[in-house]
């Protein structure tokens, strides 16, 4: 078996990811700073393919000013453009020469396809005078060109080739849910309706890649990787039983073109199914020690709001309130089994989803009926409330509904601190007098208060430290 190469990318969508952000229609100036940025990442790496650190000094000189404000900037961009020119040259032919003699770059570069108008102006800009920019800028964009049509694009195809396992399909699924977050997002916060405009055509891209797209591998990549908000602040409180409608309005346009797509009752019970897996598979019992008793309880906080932010979605999916998708009774019998397996577990979270659950469908008995099935919480009474609290902390989100009661209770917090402020001055103040005749020795310095096991030397007298009595 052929052993494993290391590459600088992290899956097969990241680097599909970068070659949009130079090469894509839609591609602009930002998008290829990103990718510059990207880049330099790669390069650093000691696995990085040559023909990236080529196209990192093609992308990099191509994104300066052009035309040049004054006849000193366009000299530097002749400069910068000559250089990058000879480098990928170079670059390219250098390898090839493994032989004893010096083999002609001409010959080389014939043998790779390199255009020959590229070596002869390699030549004229290492031995001659500068060629004009307008012409160095298009040899620029030829060997630009020539890296996307013959190492870029073969990468690409070598990685789809090479990607029948399971893993190279969940990665692509995971990039385009991850694109697809992106553009719909900016879309929603930006109200834009319309497909003329450049986030509709990309829209319309994304569109037609869910088409070719695995379905179970995109609804498993959508539960995985797009639901659930990374930010806690932006997920639904414990008490809500709906995502928010940003998120709503992001992922209802997908699920509901997957229903078009395929059955609608195939969807809806593969996103029951992924939904039910992945809150059982996050229980806390399931998750790794956490080093400190911090990270523990940041731990609990942050795998609870997660699991309740999916609970959400379940929640929405079984009451139909996606109209494309609709859960049969049989799906949701065995997920209530699976669920109800669990309760014997020690999961307050988990609780709370089966109850909600119960109340919604026929198809599970209610979480009373149970108790006596049930082991009890680890807690009791207060203690109970406590640790449930921990756990659910930070999935609240003001909305700032009760501001009545918030102005209450800061006014009282303030009240309680003036109050201790008083208290405090007037236990200064009736200390100070006699602090003052202990200082001064009174009448009978003998008798004034010291430490254990001190006592004070006879005419010892106060004066200030440095000064000569």
């Amino acid at each position: 078996m052929r052993p494993p190469r290391r590459v600088p990318w992290a899956s097969k969508a990241e680097l599909a990811e970068l070659y949009d952000l130079i090469f894509s229609p839609a591609a602009t100036d930002e998008t290829r700073q990103a990718a510059l940025s990207r880049m330099a990442v790669y390069i650093s790496s000691p696995s990085c393919p040559a023909f990236l650190h080529l196209l990192h000094t093609l992308v990099g000189a191509l994104a300066l000013p052009y035309p040049a404000a004054s006849a000193h900037d366009a000299g530097v961009l002749r400069m910068t453009y000559a250089m990058a020119v000879v480098r990928f040259v170079n670059g390219m032919v250098d390898p090839l020469q493994t032989g004893p003699y010096a083999r002609p770059i001409s010959h080389l570069a014939a043998s790779l396809g390199l255009p020959p108008s590229l070596v002869a102006l390699r030549h004229r800009a290492t031995h001659e005078d500068l060629p004009p920019l307008p012409l160095l800028r298009r040899a620029m964009e030829q060997a630009v060109d020539y890296l996307h049509r013959n190492s870029f694009l073969p990468l690409l195809s070598s990685s789809a080739s090479s990607s029948g396992g399971r893993w190279d399909r969940r990665a692509r699924a995971e990039g385009l849910v991850s694109r697809w977050k992106k553009v719909v997002k900016a879309r929603v916060r930006a109200r834009e309706v319309g497909m003329a405009n450049e986030s509709g055509q990309a829209l319309g891209r994304l569109k037609r890649e869910v088409e070719g797209a695995d379905v179970e591998e995109l609804v498993e990549a959508v539960v995985r990787v797009g639901l659930v908000p990374v930010a806690r602040k932006k997920r639904p409180s414990k008490s809500a039983t709906a995502p928010p409608q940003e998120s709503l309005l992001v992922w209802t346009p997908l699920l509901s073109q997957l229903a078009e797509l395929h059955t609608s009752a195939v969807v809806a019970s593969q996103l029951s199914e992924q939904l039910v897996s992945a809150i059982l598979e996050t229980a806390p019992r399931h998750a790794p020690p956490a080093e400190t008793a911090d990270d523990a309880a940041e731990q609990r906080k942050e795998v609870a709001s997660y699991r309740w932010t999916l609970a959400t979605w379940l929640f929405t999916l079984w009451s139909g309130r996606v109209d494309a998708l609709q859960v049969t009774d049989d799906d949701k019998t065995e997920a209530v089994r699976q669920l109800a397996r669990e309760l014997f577990h020690d999961d307050e979270v988990l609780r709370r989803i089966y109850a909600t659950v119960a109340e919604t469908t026929d198809a599970a008995p209610s979480l009373d009926s149970l108790a006596e099935l049930l082991p009890a919480p680890a807690a009791a009474g207060d203690e109970d409330e406590d640790d449930s609290d921990a756990e659910l902390d930070g999935l609240e989100v003001n909305d700032g509904d009760e501001p009545e009661q918030l102005d209450v209770s800061v006014e009282a917090s303030l009240e309680a601190m003036e109050a201790n402020v008083r208290s405090l001055e007037r236990k200064l103040a009736s200390r100070r007098p006699e602090a003052e005749s202990g200082a001064t020795g009174g009448d009978n310095p003998a008798a004034a208060e010291l430490a254990p096991g001190w006592r004070r030397v006879e005419g010892w007298k106060a004066c200030p430290i440095g000064v000569w009595a």
